[in-house]
């Protein structure tokens, strides 16, 4: 994926014909004569890059609407504009009709509003964030695309100009294009830098700033319980206090330690105590039931005596022969038979009985003398269980002293520790106070702070070098950076003392060095580069508005450089597009893998262009 922009078309519309030119190749010329729309191309590229205005030409009467085709991090995109208007609409895909087009979303120049964000968000995704700072007060602004504009084109005037190749244009914002060239260089922003308040801000908010103080300190200094103790008095008194606390704990905690034991062995005697009375109650009810069985064992053997008595006064004297007839009944047998069976089993049931009476008698003797035990068992643990109840009145109140004294002087260091508290933050605020009046005026950054880190610049320098080498400029073409004019100098003379023509194609390679550092080290660039004018030095002196030409031009012009210049362009392509505005013709060698459109002005011939807006 290739990061950046591409331009693919550019068009102008009306609302009966078109005008395009369609960028084909990553190098691509335009040339041809003067006034056919080169520079206009330019300006209206720079146009769809936010411009504010695009003026407007006698050819361009009809001309409403200007639409470029784009590539904008490798995916497809065509941005409308309307000729003049402040706003853009943009649509996915590379299309030269809104009519059944996939819209993508509307963008305007200047503050954005709710809905509609800058054009800066679309070129820029992912950088929208980067701080530049505008100035040595660290006075910070987002990057936007009409700062990297200046990156991206370089006009015919500003390439001939001896200015640096990075800070032409508005001086009051050559500092915030030198630190875009430092973010282009080493891809680190400025939001580190903190920003200096000026002079008069700074005096303004110095006084408000005592103020608040004085008042904050003036504030803690009233709220202050024992105002007339100082921290040191006020800490000493308080470490007694703590001192006179622990003791006071370790006594309650005694005192609850002991508490806790009475507790602990009263609720051992309770438990032991409700054993022996519900033991007890469990033999006395076991009593009253043997009591009731006895009762009962008494009953059955005086009616199993009486039943056994019966049956032998039954029995005594009679033997079962009839006084009339001597022969004994058979009725009269058996019933005797069945009185004596009764009376033998009477007295072996009261055997038994008897025996259980030993038995139960037995039984109630051993369990009385358990309840006895029980009972006096009962009594004791009743005993103690008062005695614990005594011992635990007494601790009771003790601990309630010892609770409220501990409290008592704990309120008492709360208010010591609000107090030291209070002192400490009056130290604190009043530190703050004579900082705040001892403060001087700060001292902007001095310009070196924003200067690019020396490697970057040694990078810069090297590429700037072969790339001289390359287009075979005359020389030994040893490149050093100067801070002071922020442009370079090469074999010891600065860029700007050269002539125009030398000006321009310097110009241009620092354009190009800057693209191919940027792409070595994987920093961000807009990875377009637009050059109206860098072979200058090849004009006519007689034709040309520049004159005639400066020694170190005629030297130059003698040479071949227009040929590598445009070649290297070729073999390098693969890192940016390269767009090229030119007077000059495309030499026969380089029109096989260079693109081209030449605009032949009133000398054109059928087939041939006129211009920009007359194909």
């Amino acid at each position: 994926m290739v990061i950046g922009l591409r331009i693919q078309k550019l068009l102008f519309l009306s609302n009966n014909t078109s005008s395009s030119i369609e960028f084909s190749n990553s190098v691509h010329i335009v040339n041809g004569a003067s006034n056919t729309g080169k520079s206009l191309l330019i300006e209206a590229i720079d146009y769809m890059l936010g411009a504010e205005n695009l003026k407007k030409v006698s050819e361009s009467a009809g001309y409403n609407e200007i639409v470029m085709q784009i590539y904008l991090n490798d995916k497809p995109y065509t941005i409308f504009r309307k000729w003049p208007s402040t706003t853009f609409e943009i649509y996915n895909g590379l299309t030269e009709s809104k009519e059944n087009a996939n819209f993508y979303n509307h963008f305007k120049i200047g503050k954005p509003t709710k809905s509609v964000n800058n054009i800066s968000l679309f070129y820029l995704e992912g950088y929208t964030n980067t701080q530049i700072s505008s100035n040595l007060f660290g006075e910070k602004s987002a990057l936007t695309i009409r700062l990297l504009s200046r990156i991206i084109l370089s006009s015919e005037e500003k390439i001939i100009r001896s200015d640096s190749p990075i800070i032409v244009g508005d001086t009051s914002e050559n500092s915030k294009n030198k630190n875009v060239f430092k973010f282009l260089l080493t891809g680190k922003d400025d939001s580190n830098f903190e920003t200096v308040t000026r002079g008069n801000e700074f005096k303004s908010e110095k006084k408000g700033q005592v103020s608040v103080l004085t008042d904050i300190v003036k504030t803690l200094k009233s709220n202050l319980i024992f105002s007339d103790d100082s921290y040191e008095s006020l800490n000493e008194r308080s470490e007694k206090l703590d001192i006179t606390i622990d003791e006071l704990i370790v006594n309650i905690d005694l005192s609850q330690h002991a508490l806790s034991e009475i507790v602990s062995e009263k609720k051992k005697v309770s438990n032991e105590l409700m054993d022996v009375s519900e033991r007890i109650n469990i033999i006395q009810a076991n009593l009253a039931n043997f009591k009731i069985l006895k009762d009962i064992y008494i009953n059955d053997i005086e009616r199993l005596t009486s039943q056994e008595e019966a049956a032998f006064l039954i029995g005594i004297g009679h033997k079962g022969k009839c006084d009339v007839c001597g022969n004994i009944p058979k009725k009269i047998d058996k019933d005797l038979i069945e009185i004596n069976i009764l009376a033998e089993a009477s007295t072996a049931e009261i055997k038994k009985i008897d025996s259980k009476l030993v038995e139960l008698s037995d039984t109630n003797i051993k369990l009385d003398k358990q309840r006895i035990l029980l009972l006096s068992r009962e009594e004791s643990l009743k005993i103690k269980l008062k005695n614990l109840d005594k011992k635990t009145e007494k601790r009771v109140p003790e601990l309630k002293v010892g609770d409220h004294s501990l409290m008592t002087l704990r309120s008492e260091r709360a208010r010591f520790e609000i107090d030291l508290s209070l002192h400490e933050r009056i130290s604190f605020f009043s530190k703050k106070l004579q900082e705040a009046e001892l403060k001087p005026v700060p001292k902007k950054y001095e310009a070196k702070a924003f200067y690019p880190e020396n490697d970057a610049i040694d990078n810069f320098c090297r590429i700037y070098s072969e790339i001289l080498k390359n287009i075979k400029l005359p020389g030994t073409n040893h490149v050093e950076f100067d801070y002071k004019i922020f442009d370079v100098i090469i074999d010891g003379n600065p860029r700007n003392l050269n002539g125009k023509g030398v000006r321009a194609i310097l110009h241009s390679v620092f354009k190009i060095a800057l693209l191919l550092h940027c792409r070595q080290k994987n920093i961000y660039h807009p990875g377009v580069v637009i050059l109206d004018s860098p072979l200058v030095t090849y004009r006519d002196p007689l034709e040309s508005k520049y004159g005639e030409l400066e020694e170190d031009e005629k030297k130059l012009a003698e040479t071949k450089i227009s040929y590598h210049f445009l070649n290297y362009l070729h073999s390098i392509s693969k890192f940016g597009q390269f767009i090229i505005i030119e007077n000059i013709d495309v030499p026969e060698s380089l029109k096989s893998i260079i693109s081209n459109d030449t605009f032949y002005g009133k000398k054109a011939k059928s087939g041939q262009r006129v211009g920009l807006l007359n194909c």
